[in-house]
C-alpha cells in the first residue's frame, strides 16, 4: 500500500468509534426508566463490546494491508529479476552466435542424427561420414529327391551383404555424395566394383531433387525406403529382376524427383550400371534361311550402351494420424540395349535372380541368354498402414522385345515371339511393441522403426519387436509347353519361384537390427530337349542378420 493509503488508518478507527458512540446515544431513551448505575453498567458493557469488535476489524485490516504491501514488494522484486535474467540470457545468446559463426569459419564437429559430421564455410558446408553393416548368416535344408533332380545342393555360410559408408558433402542447395560398398553376394562385388552411388543433387526448394550420377533411380515401392529399413533380409525377388533392368544401385542416371504431403513423382533417363560396361562382344551374321549366327568374341570393344528411362508416380490419397492408403505406378523402358555386337545384330539380354536368402549365390531360376531389341516392365502398387499394422502388394510386368527372324521349324518358320514374364508379392508387418512404420512422402513409401523405448535392462526396456509374413512369385517362364522344344514355340523355359516367409525383428534402438527369417522356397524348372524333365527344387531355409547403421 502507499502511504496515503496507511495515514488513512486512524480516521477509519475514529470513524468508527463515533459511530458505536452515536448508537449507544440513540438507544438511551428505551431505558429511560433504569436507575443510573445500571444504566451506566450497562452502557459501560456494550461499549466495551463493541471495542472488541472494533479492534478485531482494525486487525483485519491491518494485516490485510500489510499483505498487499508485501505482494506489491515481491511484484516488484520478481520484475526487477526477471529483467535481470532476460539481459543475462540476451548476453548468452550474442556470445553463442559468435562462437558458432567463429566456430563455423573454422571448423566444428558434431554427431548430428548419430553420424559424425563436420561444419565449415560459416555453417553452409557441412560432411557427413555414414555407416551401414549388414552381416548374414544362413542354413538350407533341402529336399533330397529334389536335389538330385536338379543338381543343385545349396551351401550354408555366412555373408557380408552390405558394407557401405556414405560421404556425404552439403554446401548451400548442393550435395554431393560417394558411397564404397565392400560387400555384396558373396563378399564383395562379383565383378570387382565396390561403388554404390557417386552423385550431385541440387535442392534448390523443397520437395524438389535434381541428380546426376551413379546413383539409384526410382522404381517400386519396395524400392522406396532404405535397405536398412527392410521388412526381411532381401526384396520379393521379381522387385530385384524389375530393377536391375533399368534401374538398381549405382546406374548411370539424370533426373529429379518431387514430392508435396499427399504425392512423390519421380523421372529418371539412365544407362548402364557402374562397371556394367562389358569387353566381350558378339560377332553375328544372317545365314542363307535367315537365322542369326553368334561368335562370341573378347578382342573388341563394346560398341554401344544401354539407354532407358524410369518413371514413378505414388502417393497417399486418404491419411490420417493413425492411417495410411498408399496408391503407386512404377515401370521403365530399355530404348536401346548394350550392343556388345560388332554387326549391332545379336543384343542379348539374361534375366535371373539369386534366392531371397544371399548367402548360397545359385540363380535357381534363369533365362539365359535372349536376342532383345527392347524391355520394358510396369508395376502397379498399394499399400495400407493402420497404426502399428502394414500390408503392401505389387505386380510386375517384363516384356521383352525380340528380333524376328526366318527359318525351318514349326509351320515353316522359326518362331521368335516376344515373350512376357510377371511376378507379384503381398507382405505385412505388426509392430508388437506398438511403433508405427510411418508415411515417408519424401520417399513415396513407408519408413522403418522410431524405437519408442531403447534397450535399457535398468529401466525394463528391451526396443522394439516387429513380426511380418510374405508371399512372393516369380515366373521367367514364357511360350512354354511341355514335350514341346522351345525351338518350336520360340519360348524360354526361365522357370517359376514360390517363397512363403515368416520373419521376426528386434531393434535394441534407432541404430541396431537383428533379423531372423524362415523360408519354405518351391522352385519348378522344366529341362530337356522337349522339356520332358523337372529339374526343380524345394527347400527350407533359416537367415540371420546383424546390422548397424547411422
Amino acid at each position: 500500500m502507499s502511504k496515503q493509503t496507511r495515514t488513512s488508518r486512524p480516521g477509519r478507527t475514529g470513524v468508527f468509534l463515533f459511530t458505536a458512540a452515536c448508537g449507544l446515544m440513540a438507544g438511551l431513551p428505551a431505558h429511560a426508566a433504569e436507575t443510573v448505575p445500571q444504566e451506566v453498567q450497562r452502557l459501560r458493557a456494550q461499549l466495551e463490546a463493541q471495542m472488541k469488535v472494533s479492534q478485531a476489524i482494525q486487525a483485519r485490516l491491518e494485516a490485510l494491508e500489510a499483505r498487499e504491501a508485501a505482494d506489491a514488494k515481491a511484484q516488484a522484486e520478481t520484475k526487477v529479476q526477471a529483467e535481470q535474467v532476460a539481459a543475462q540470457a540476451a548476453t548468452q545468446a550474442k556470445t553463442i552466435a559468435k562462437l558458432e559463426a567463429s566456430s563455423g569459419d573454422n571448423g566444428s564437429f558434431t554427431m548430428a542424427g548419430g553420424r559424425p559430421t563436420f561444419t565449415a564455410f560459416g555453417g553452409k558446408g557441412t560432411l557427413q561420414i555414414g555407416l551401414q553393416a549388414q552381416f548374414d548368416a544362413a542354413a538350407y535344408f533341402e529336399d533330397n529327391a529334389s536335389v538330385k533332380r536338379s543338381g543343385v545342393d545349396l551351401g550354408d555360410g555366412v555373408n557380408a551383404r552390405r558394407i557401405r559408408i556414405p560421404f556425404v558433402f552439403r554446401y548451400g542447395d548442393v550435395t554431393a555424395t560417394v558411397t564404397p560398398d565392400f560387400g555384396g553376394s558373396p563378399d564383395g562385388r562379383q565383378n570387382t566394383q565396390y561403388l554404390y552411388e557417386a552423385n550431385l543433387a541440387y535442392m534448390p526448394f523443397k520437395g524438389f531433387t535434381a541428380a546426376l550420377g551413379y546413383l539409384q533411380p526410382n522404381i517400386s515401392l519396395q524400392d522406396a525406403p532404405s535397405s536398412n529399413d527392410f521388412m526381411f533380409m532381401e526384396r520379393p525377388a521379381i522387385m530385384d529382376v524389375e530393377r536391375n533392368i533399368a534401374a538398381g544401385d549405382a546406374r548411370a542416371a539424370v533426373g529429379a524427383r518431387y514430392y508435396q504431403d499427399r504425392f512423390f513423382v519421380s523421372g529418371f533417363l539412365t544407362g548402364q550400371a557402374y562397371g556394367g560396361q562389358s569387353t566381350t562382344t558378339a560377332t553375328s551374321s544372317v545365314g542363307a534361311t535367315g537365322s542369326v549366327t553368334t561368335a562370341i568374341s573378347t578382342t573388341q570393344p563394346s560398341n554401344g550402351q544401354q539407354t532407358g528411362a524410369v518413371m514413378r508416380v505414388a502417393g497417399r490419397p486418404v491419411y490420417g494420424e493413425d492411417y495410411d492408403v498408399h496408391l503407386g505406378f512404377s515401370g521403365s523402358k530399355v530404348f536401346s540395349m548394350n550392343q556388345n555386337d560388332s554387326n549391332r545384330l545379336a543384343q542379348n539380354l539374361a534375366l535371373s535372380v539369386q534366392p531371397e536368402l544371399r548367402v548360397d549365390t545359385s540363380k535357381l531360376i534363369n533365362t539365359g541368354s535372349m536376342p532383345a531389341t527392347g524391355v520394358y516392365t510396369w508395376n502397379p502398387e498399394v499399400g495400407l498402414r493402420y497404426q502399428n499394422f502394414l500390408v503392401q502388394a505389387e505386380y510386375v510386368e517384363i516384356g521383352i522385345n525380340r528380333q524376328h527372324q526366318a527359318g525351318a521349324g514349326l509351320g515353316g518358320a522359326s518362331q521368335t515371339p516376344d515373350l512376357t514374364f510377371h511376378g507379384a508379392y503381398v507382405d505385412a508387418s505388426w509392430v508388437l511393441t506398438g511403433e508405427p512404420r510411418l508415411y515417408q512422402s519424401a520417399r513415396g513409401g513407408f519408413s522403418g522403426l522410431k524405437v519408442a523405448h531403447p534397450f535399457n535392462p535398468e529401466t525394463g526396456d528391451w526396443g522394439a519387436f516387429e513380426v511380418a509374413a510374405r508371399y512372393s512369385d516369380i515366373n521367367l517362364n514364357s511360350h512354354v509347353q511341355r514335350f514341346l522344344a522351345q525351338s518350336v514355340t520360340g519360348g524360354v523355359a526361365g522357370g517359376q519361384q514360390d517363397v512363403i516367409q515368416l520373419g521376426l525383428n528386434w531393434y535394441p534402438n534407432d541404430h541396431l537390427k537383428f533379423m531372423a527369417d524362415y523360408q519354405i522356397v518351391d522352385v519348378s524348372k522344366l529341362s530337356g530337349a522337349t522339356l520332358q524333365n523337372q529339374a526343380g527344387l524345394r527347400y527350407q531355409a533359416v537367415g540371420f542378420r546383424a546390422q548397424v547403421a547411422y
